[in-house]
């Protein structure tokens, strides 16, 4: 059987925390913290409408806050025993960019050779 993350292994790349700094509204930030705490309790136990598989990318799922009713979505990966939120959509019409800058961070710099450029998982953004 697989081993389960450990609690608190949610860890920023550099371009995320670039992104969560256009996530203007306190609440929207503090629905974005109350989320990623879920999925450091959770890990891949997270169940909907906290988070949902992005369709058509292998390995990849949003954070839904407030259980959809935020419009900022974090993207994430699974990195062996950890997660990796790879980039941040603070409004519904930037959806579509960060997946694909999520893919290109994950395809180019975080998944070849499990490293990256990531924050903590004791720091928070912002």
């Amino acid at each position: 059987m697989g081993k389960e993350p450990r609690a608190g292994a949610v860890d920023f790349h550099s371009d995320a925390v670039i992104d969560f700094e256009d996530v203007k509204s306190r609440g929207d930030r503090k629905a974005v913290f109350n989320v990623v705490q879920k999925l450091k309790d959770l890990g891949p136990n997270l169940p909907s409408p906290h988070m949902k598989s992005l369709k058509g990318e292998a390995n990849l799922f949003e954070l839904r806050p407030k259980q959809g009713a935020c419009e900022a979505r974090p993207i994430y990966a699974r990195l062996g025993d950890r997660f990796v939120v790879l980039a941040v959509a603070a409004k519904k019409k930037d959806f579509d960019r960060a997946v694909v800058a999520a893919v290109i961070v994950w395809s180019v710099a975080v998944a070849p050779d499990n490293k990256s450029i990531i924050m903590n998982s004791n720091e928070e953004p912002g």
